[in-house]
């Protein structure tokens, strides 16, 4: 009946093979089936061939498939090949057919075994009854057709199960913070993080955005509006310290990609779940190709999603009097190194963030914003916190490399003068040219010459002479002894009083004013300086108004 239905359909294949065989007829299918066990219309009218199989939509829309029907020959072949071992109890420990054995039974000569081996690898992630021994890229791999659905077609199913918003986007954010476990740039990593429960302190923080805030050659919008929010606000309240921030964006291009492999993932992690549970029942050889398709899902993820978060975008403003604050974005290498690294070899090579300062930026600086209408002197601290600021400002890494750039500084006469006070048109502490100086909060640093002069200045100053200790006079008779003196009581020396005890403190009072843009830093040194001290004592009676 076969060959009846080959010569009917004027079948032109030189050599008849599996492939050939008519399964798309009735009487043909039956005869073949009639001698396995229950089951496999089902798999041959789904899968193999006829109008609503899975091989005929893939030939429709592959037209190099089609034009030698290579899809369905293909499955033709495997059928012929594995159904009878669903039969025979001997052959099951060695059951399928490997690739070579499928494309022997397939090509025609003349015909290009290529064609038939990319239809095999399409019709393994496709059909629902064929099944795997393993990977499919290897020749070494078995394919066989079973009347159980196989767990590629299950776990393709499964995927569509899965929201963009309640389960992508939690597993994204754990690859994500894997990736940034080693980042250490930054002093805080915040993953999909709402700008409200990201601090507003001077710490250097990388923000990663959602993979809704995209961002793209082609769409240059969609992130640095997510940038900007995020830089001004901080919850309900305004963000002072924006310049603190940094952006780590998807690619939209690649998002596709990323989401397909988290399905894959979570589909594979499914499975294996609903075997372990005993809720999906299949033997051994699935169970072992589940927990290796995991295994291989799961380690695809961070490298893909690691290719999709490349881009570092920064918050940036041009001068002092710009109009709008900017974004500007750098793409991160995501073939080499780690992701912490590539971060900050991004941030020192675009000078993103500062982790060395040279003291000429730093009076360079101080001479375009500060020194000026009259104005020779700036606390260092009130420069500091407006790095954290102002975006147009230098962001630095750390205070300390403000202070190293100030200790630099400070040795020679060439950037600024120090001091830790001014009033009445004198420096408290003044120093030009001493490197001895610490970073606090009534440190000043002096326009260079302004320093110059007020040194010379001081200079120049006469120094009072130092009066000589006065002689005391001898008390002798008819003389008023001196105050202070005792009276003598004899010709002994005359004794020295004894300097009172000084009493010991029993009460602190202290005020002080703080200002507004620093008062947190204040607060904290009040607490640690003044009043833990006077907590430590147990008989301390401690109260502290605001």
């Amino acid at each position: 009946k076969a060959r009846y239905r080959l010569w009917k359909d004027q079948n032109s294949d030189l050599v008849i093979l599996p492939a050939s065989s008519p399964l798309y007829d009735g009487e043909a299918r039956n005869e073949l089936t009639y001698h396995l066990q229950a089951g496999w219309d089902p798999v041959l009218e789904g899968d193999i061939d006829g109008e609503r199989a899975e091989t005929t939509e893939l030939e429709s829309k592959e037209p190099r498939f089609g034009s030698i029907q290579a899809a369905r020959r293909v499955a033709r072949t495997v059928f012929l090949a594995t159904a009878p071992s669903a039969v025979s109890p001997r052959q099951t420990s060695r059951r399928g057919v490997e690739r070579s054995r499928i494309l022997l039974g397939c090509v025609q000569p003349g015909q290009a075994s290529s064609t038939y081996s990319d239809a095999l690898n399409r019709l393994a992630d496709r059909l629902h009854y064929l099944n795997t021994t393993g990977d499919k890229t290897q020749d070494s791999t078995r394919y066989w057709f079973d009347t159980r659905a196989n767990l590629r077609r299950e776990m393709e199913d499964r995927k569509r199960r899965f929201d963009d918003a309640q389960d992508l986007r939690p597993k994204l954010a754990e690859v994500l913070r894997k990736l940034a476990a080693n980042v250490a740039l930054f002093d805080g990593v915040h993953v999909f993080t709402h700008h409200a429960d990201i601090p507003d302190d001077a710490g250097l923080r990388l923000v990663v955005l959602p993979p809704e805030r995209f961002h793209s050659r082609s769409e240059t919008r969609v992130a640095p509006e997510a940038v900007l929010d995020v830089g001004r606000n901080n919850g309900t309240k305004p963000r002072y310290r924006g310049n603190r921030l940094l952006f780590l964006a998807p690619d939209h291009d690649i998002l596709a990609r990323v989401r397909d492999c988290l399905r894959t993932a979570l589909a594979w992690k499914s499975s294996c779940d609903d075997v372990h549970a005993g809720r999906l029942n299949i033997d051994l050889n699935h169970k072992r190709q589940a927990e290796k398709e995991l295994e291989t899902s799961e380690s695809v993820l961070p490298k893909a999603v690691r290719e999709c978060y490349r881009w570092l975008l920064c918050p940036s403003q041009s001068a002092a009097g710009a109009s709008h604050p900017g974004v500007e974005a750098f793409v991160l290498n995501t073939s080499g190194g780690t992701v912490g690294s590539e971060l900050e070899r991004t941030c020192t090579e675009n000078e993103l963030v500062i982790s060395t300062w040279s003291p000429i930026h730093l009076r360079n600086r101080l001479k375009e914003l500060y020194w000026k209408d009259g104005r020779t002197s700036v606390a260092a601290l009130a420069f500091w916190e407006d790095t954290l600021r102002y975006l147009y400002l230098p962001r630095l890494r750390r205070r300390d490399v403000l202070a190293q750039a100030i200790v630099k500084g400070a040795a020679t006469r060439d950037f600024f003068g120090t001091a830790y006070g001014e009033g009445g048109g004198k420096f408290e502490g003044f120093k030009l040219g001493d490197s001895n100086v610490q970073l606090d909060d009534t440190l000043l640093l002096i326009e260079p010459e302004a320093a110059a002069q007020y040194a010379a200045a001081q200079a120049a100053q006469p120094k009072p002479n130092a009066s000589p200790n006065p002689t005391p006079t001898p008390t002798g008779e008819g003389k008023t002894p001196a105050v202070g003196t005792p009276p003598s009581t004899g010709g002994g020396p005359t004794p020295q009083p004894t300097p009172p005890a000084s009493p010991k403190a029993r009460a602190f009072h202290g005020h002080v004013g703080i200002n507004a843009s620093t008062a947190k830093m204040r607060l904290v040194q009040i607490a640690d300086e003044i009043i833990a001290i006077l907590a430590e004592d147990p008989n301390a009676e401690v109260t502290v108004s605001l």
